[in-house]
């Protein structure tokens, strides 16, 4: 059952893989992307990006129709980190995204969590597990919102100087 799970979110977790290649970073080039398998509680993605000479890194995770989100920023406090990303991740709320900020060591830990629609999958495609399955309109809509949610995380970052801690390193 587990490597069925794999199957059905591994067309999502390319799909943002890819939107995240179409990021433009504040120098106006695209950074370079990594991404590798994981499993924190949950299966997941480690994402990492290269973008104006800084590293920054994300974690998606992905159980049934609830998506997550976690970056760990270093040397700001709670409220400076929600106040610094209040309007990165203001379009994210409104497409229903909840956002949070949990203090750790030396800087925050931001996650979020998402529902997805229940009755429209994110990928679709042919049940027998040796043929891929390719992403739906709504996984598109996710894959493409995700990757909109991390530009606006890494412009912020660059502009205010913030930077991450390191999740698992994801190779490049």
């Amino acid at each position: 059952m587990h490597s069925e799970a794999r199957r059905l979110t591994a067309p999502l977790y390319e799909g943002i893989f890819h939107a995240c290649r179409r990021i433009v970073g504040m120098d106006g080039n695209h950074p370079r992307v990594g991404m590798a398998p994981t499993s924190y509680v949950l299966d997941g993605r480690t994402y990492s990006l290269t973008s104006g000479g800084a590293e920054y890194a994300f974690w998606i995770g992905i159980n049934g129709p609830r998506l997550f989100f976690i970056a760990y920023v270093k040397d700001v406090e709670q409220d400076e980190a929600r106040q610094a990303f209040s309007f990165c991740f203001g379009g994210a709320q409104k497409v229903g995204w909840e956002m949070n900020y949990e203090p750790l060591d030396n800087g925050v830990s931001i996650w979020a969590s998402c529902m997805t629609d229940r009755n429209r999958p994110l990928s679709a495609g042919s049940p027998s597990p040796a043929e891929p399955l390719q992403l739906t309109a709504e996984g598109e809509f996710w894959a493409t919102d995700i990757a909109m949610m991390v530009q606006s995380w890494v412009r912020t970052c660059e502009r205010l100087k913030i930077r991450c801690h390191d999740l698992e390193p994801a190779p490049l």
